[in-house]
């Protein structure tokens, strides 16, 4: 069953550095079996304030396993999660889906 990594993330420092993770995280999810479903602002806000200052990152996975391995990979958590500290508020869920 697919998983999808949820992301809503509010960038208020675009550095150098956080480019350089937006860059290899997503070279990172190809190259560990992920795909890109939604990466970026919303087109219109419909409902609430939640994404007048954010963006959304939906990537989807072939199982929850791929996504895990992914996340707690030593490539994402020590080299290029450290990229974007201190750059804004990232909220992130791992779901089940169809």
């Amino acid at each position: 069953m697919a998983a999808y990594i949820i992301v809503a993330a509010r960038v208020d420092n675009r550095t150098e550095g956080f480019m350089e993770y937006a860059r290899r995280a997503g070279e990172l999810t190809y190259a560990s079996g992920g795909e890109y479903i939604v990466r970026g602002d919303a087109e219109t806000v419909l409902e609430s304030d939640m994404w007048k200052d954010r963006a959304c990152v939906i990537s989807r996975w072939p199982s929850l396993e791929a996504a895990k391995a992914f996340w707690n990979s030593e490539e994402y958590q020590e080299v290029l999660k450290p990229l974007r500290a201190d750059t804004g508020l990232y909220d992130v869920g791992l779901f089940e889906g169809t």
